[in-house]
């Protein structure tokens, strides 16, 4: 309804200032939802906006607008009043409202989708977590944006295309080697510990027994302890891989796209990309030699500082890598990079995008969003997270303890650059206190309320509009019709949340209708309307559960 009205109103507008339709300015014509009924069904600012390139009092286009639009509309508008300094309220015909519902029941599981990105090709890489660790609930919450991120943008026409970047290489995997193989040694009675900045979790223990058990003492009689520690930081790296999949797909995360560091970019001939890339800085001159180390002159393109790419003992730092694993995600023709990062990654953003500008690229075709850090609390505690410690409740743990459907819908119920706080005992709870709950309770209420009404033989319809006008209705209505519009707001802005508020917010008013009116009432025309309306309810709630990846269940 929105985007008819913004519609209508720009054709008004064209109509009422500009004879000549090439001065038409492009005007950000906002329609939005009055908090309070009184101010109409919808309000527009258009005639403030138009103030400035008109050069007319606000109120005195207001009027020419009103005036204009209640004559070539005179069904659509009940009335129209101008409020304040020039603000547009209108009140919509009930009869029309309603009929809108029509592009619900016509598009059906597509409702809500649109051409908002005409195909443009986009890659978005999250997770990207190091394969040292089982998956936390941290990462845990990056892959649940990460995904509805890519759902969304799917929905309004990108090509998507998701990739997790393995870090497969460096001090991190290193040390995961070590640790591994000091666990291995102890097997067989060496007195040696793991170092203290090695990897301490119990799941070193069981990587290090399966190894035994696979090829006994082998790995002690190496001639050289380098193909021990080579073969246990293989081997853990892969086991670990194994489990990261395999939990990322009980929560229904896919990646389209496995991408490793160590192959991708520091592989030999046409796949080592880190040289490739030093010359073509250097040739950009972005690059100079200063105490023993080649640095990247971010300054010159916009950062803050310069970094070091290349270290005085000649070993590349993790920035020129990831200039090269940028350059190489551009280079396979995406219109737009988009990273879902961890908060403490704030200050690499500027580095990357002026690496990016130095490479001859529009730096703004990199989008980063930071995910802010995820509390488990339990019994009113916070559960430590330390993956070095290896105490940490793991991604897997709390899948088994609450599933697949609350973990997503929980973890988009806030902003990602605010902290999240999961409470578990909530998350267990099987009530209208449950979030997830209360909105998949409202989609299995009306399946179980068709079955009622098909015993009674009372279909749903839509001959008799004028028999819903309750105001819960008409509510629910400009809800339902608001949906299109909320999705390309979480896609322009990667704001899945969104969604999951629009839910909670539609159920509710579901709930509170359903506890107030009959539904299948004494009187089956009514009783078809109401069916009608609350059709559109369980499709609105099915389609927005379906991007976020949570199950509308038919029967709780």
């Amino acid at each position: 309804m929105k985007e008819s009205l913004k519609n209508i109103v720009r054709d008004s507008v064209e109509d009422l200032f500009f004879s000549n339709k090439d001065d038409f300015p492009i005007l950000d014509i906002e329609i939005s939802i009055p908090k309070k009924r009184e101010f109409g069904d919808y309000s527009s600012n258009i005639a403030m906006v138009l103030t400035k390139v008109l050069k007319k009092k606000p109120r005195d286009i207001a009027e020419h607008i009103s005036d204009k639009l209640s004559t070539s509309h005179p069904v659509l508008f009940k009335k129209i009043e101008i409020a304040g300094p020039g603000f547009l309220n209108f009140f919509i015909d009930e009869i029309s409202l309603m009929s809108e519902l029509e592009e619900i029941e016509k598009q059906g599981d597509c409702f809500g989708q649109t051409d908002l990105g005409q195909g443009q090709k986009v890659i978005v890489e999250f997770v990207s977590a190091n394969p040292t660790g089982y998956l936390h609930l941290g990462h845990a919450r990056n892959a649940v944006v990460g995904d509805g991120v890519s759902n969304i943008l799917k929905a309004c026409g990108y090509d998507v295309t998701t990739e997790f970047y393995i870090n497969d290489t460096g001090r991190q995997i290193e040390m995961l080697g070590v640790s591994v193989y000091r666990k291995y040694q102890q097997i067989f009675g060496a007195d040696i510990e793991i170092p203290e900045d090695g990897y301490k979790g119990s799941y070193i223990a069981d990587i290090a027994n399966e190894i035994n058990n696979q090829i006994g003492d082998e790995l002690i009689k190496n001639e050289t302890e380098q193909e021990s520690l080579d073969f246990c930081k293989n081997y853990a790296k892969d086991r670990l891989l194994v489990d990261i999949k395999d939990d990322l797909s009980k929560a229904g995360i896919y990646f389209d796209k496995w991408f490793s560091e160590k192959e991708g970019l520091h592989g030999k001939k046409e796949k080592n990309r880190i040289d490739p890339i030093k010359k073509r800085l250097e040739k950009n001159n972005a690059l100079e030699k200063k105490d023993n180390a080649l640095w990247f002159k971010a300054t010159e393109f916009g950062d803050t500082q310069d970094w070091v790419l290349i270290k005085s003992d000649g070993t590349p730092t993790y920035l020129i890598a990831d200039i090269a694993y940028h350059n190489e995600k551009i280079e396979r023709g995406f219109d737009k990079l988009i990273n879902i990062w961890g908060a403490d990654h704030h200050s690499h953003i500027g580095r990357l995008k002026s690496a990016i500008k130095a490479l001859g690229y529009d730096q703004s075709i990199l989008q980063v969003l930071l995910i802010q850090f995820v509390r488990l609390v339990s019994n009113g505690k916070e559960v430590s997270m330390s993956k070095r410690s290896g105490e940490y409740v793991t991604m897997r743990e709390v899948l088994e303890d609450v599933g697949s459907d609350v973990l997503r819908f929980f973890m988009l119920m806030r902003s990602s650059d605010s902290h999240l706080d999961f409470d578990l005992e909530l998350a267990k709870k099987q009530s209208s206190e449950n979030p997830v709950y209360y909105v998949q309770y409202a989609h299995a209420r009306i399946n179980s309320i068709f079955e009622k009404a098909g015993q009674a033989n009372i279909k749903e319809s839509n001959e008799y509009l004028g028999l819903l006008d309750k105001a819960e209705e008409i509510e629910i209505a400009k809800t339902l019709l608001n949906f299109p519009e909320v999705i390309k707001d979480s896609a322009n802005t990667l704001t899945p949340h969104k969604i999951t508020f629009y839910l909670q917010e539609l159920a509710s008013q579901f709930h509170v209708y359903y506890n107030k009116y009959k539904i299948i009432g004494d009187d089956d025309k009514t009783s078809s309307m109401r069916l009608y309306l609350i059709k559109c309810v369980k499709t609105v709630i099915h389609n927005g559960l379906k991007i976020l990846g949570v199950s509308a269940p038919e029967r709780m």
